[in-house]
């Protein structure tokens, strides 16, 4: 009995790792919108959150992440962006707000309804902040953090 248990779990677990990469097997409200949106989507890793549904992929050789609100509707796509990606007119905003920061990352993020806006990450001495560039390209502070 032992064995025929141990072999059980042994199957399940063979099993749900075959499933694991497969964009077939996404169990969450908003999946077959996710799978309409991104037909090939590959390393599909799904994480149903308290307000959101956050998945993390593969596109077209992107690694984006999609968001869907708990009725299944989608919310947006982000995805990491080279700084020297951004928008001339955004960088010499945040030159100018925020003299003598340096960017440190940016995440381009597409939102269904609000269109096109940046997350950027500037830090001077002990200050860091998160940014948020609109699509009009207002600068305002998304978060404070720590250096």
């Amino acid at each position: 009995m032992k064995k025929v248990s141990i072999i059980a779990l042994m199957v399940i677990t063979i099993a749900s790792a075959a499933f694991a990469g497969d964009n077939n097997a996404l169990n969450f409200k908003g999946a077959d919108h996710f799978k309409k949106l991104f037909p090939n989507a590959t390393k599909v890793i799904y994480e149903v959150k308290k307000d959101f549904t956050e998945v993390n992929f593969t596109w077209n050789n992107l690694n984006l992440q999609a968001f869907f609100d708990n009725q299944g509707n989608f919310i947006a796509t982000s995805r990491a962006i080279e700084v020297n990606a951004l928008p001339l007119s955004y960088v010499v905003n945040i030159n100018k707000e925020y003299d003598g920061y340096d960017i440190l990352e940016a995440i381009e993020f597409d939102h269904a309804e609000n269109g096109m806006s940046y997350f950027v990450t500037v830090s001077k001495n002990n200050k860091k902040y998160i940014l948020n560039i609109s699509a009009s390209g207002d600068i305002s502070v998304f978060k404070k953090m720590k250096n």
